[in-house]
């Protein structure tokens, strides 16, 4: 059979499939991939990828000494995570971007991603290809350099991906006290209006409909912003907002012992058209919530020259409290107890008690 007649994934049989994936792949041949000449194996030449990890750390920041290798993974499946509409190429994108996401979280430099891919029969390879191409597009947009994985046949699509990085002072969850000031990156919501606007059940003007849609399909990790943030060294803790701000908010507080006052008229939406309850508890936004040493009143000032240096907003939303003074609005005197709901996998909490992230878990 000519590579022209062959349609779906079974013409070509597993070892052309790895040979077709792989050599999107092959060392060098992501563009700007910064660690491209690190690697010894790249993805299909040997059992395993091989990296030269002193070349890699004189390479990744320019020279910097890197004293932490940080992992993450994530799994995106068809069913759970893609919502309708959604490209085949917009599918691999993403695949690749929650693992940037928490490579982001704790300020550290991404340099190479592996992906194991589960694919059902009868997939025709020009969508694999876009699959393909997503991935490709996001690794080289991060200068990021695929080096190996896997595929196997399965029901439905199936991504799991894992990313390497380096980092000296890692931004961690346990670190917040009462003081600091809370913060979040960009807008929040901004998925959520766009799964809402295409399931037919919200309508927003046409800049709206626009990064709404953009934010659902084909969001963009903040892993500039993440080693700025961790380089200012007035950053107490950080995690990605991938479940909902409720959600984080709770697991930041968990994991610091510590509370949180909050501003409701100052957590950011694109605008009065977004419904605050989607900032809140709703997720696939992948923006960083953090909190900053306040510093004898320097946080603020500080904060204002990290956003002229990132070129993103960048919103103070409240204060760390005690642990024993829980999660809650601050309106003049009154205090209102935020709810702890969002997206779970494995939880009531993800079907009918709001909340929804449509792609991580």
């Amino acid at each position: 059979m000519s590579e022209y007649s062959m349609r779906f994934i079974e013409d070509l049989g597993e070892t052309g499939l790895i040979e077709r994936i792989s050599k999107r792949f092959k060392t060098g041949a992501i563009a700007g991939a910064v660690c491209g000449a690190c690697i010894a194996a790249g993805a299909g030449e040997d059992d395993c990828a091989l990296i030269d990890m002193d070349a890699a750390r004189a390479v990744v920041g320019a020279g910097a000494e890197y004293r932490y290798l940080v992992i993450t993974t994530d799994t995106v499946q068809k069913s759970t995570h893609f919502p309708r509409g959604m490209s085949p190429f917009q599918m691999g994108w993403t695949a690749v971007a929650v693992n940037l996401s928490d490579i982001a979280a704790m300020g550290a430099h991404p340099f190479a991603f592996v992906i194991a891919m589960g694919i059902p029969e009868h997939t025709e390879l020009s969508a694999l290809d876009e699959v393909v191409s997503g991935i490709e597009a996001c690794a080289s947009a991060y200068e990021l350099a695929v080096v190996g994985g896997d595929i196997t046949r399965s029901k439905e699509l199936i991504m799991t991906g894992t990313c390497l990085g380096f980092a000296t002072t890692p931004v961690k969850r346990d670190s917040a006290k009462p003081g600091d000031l809370l913060c979040v990156t960009g807008t929040l919501g901004n998925a959520a209006a766009g799964l809402k606007m295409i399931e037919g059940g919200m309508k927003f003007s046409p800049d709206i409909e626009s990064v709404a849609k953009s934010a659902l399909f084909q969001p963009v990790p903040r892993v500039r912003e993440g080693i700025a943030l961790a380089d200012s060294g007035m950053v107490t803790s950080m995690m990605d907002i991938s479940d909902g701000l409720a959600l984080s908010l709770a697991e930041l507080g968990r994991r610091s012992h510590v509370g949180f006052e909050l501003y409701e008229d100052k957590i950011p939406v694109l605008s009065h058209e977004v419904p605050r309850e989607l900032a809140l508890y709703y997720g696939g936004d992948y923006e960083l919530l953090f909190t900053l040493d306040a510093g004898a009143g320097t946080g603020e000032e500080k904060l204002k020259e990290l956003q002229s240096e990132l070129g993103v907003n960048v919103s103070i939303i409240g204060r760390v409290m005690p642990e024993e003074a829980g999660i809650y609005f601050k309106k003049g005197t009154v205090r209102e107890e935020i709810a702890i709901k969002g997206y779970q996998h494995f939880s009531i909490l993800s079907s009918n008690d709001g909340g929804w992230n449509n792609r991580n878990g």
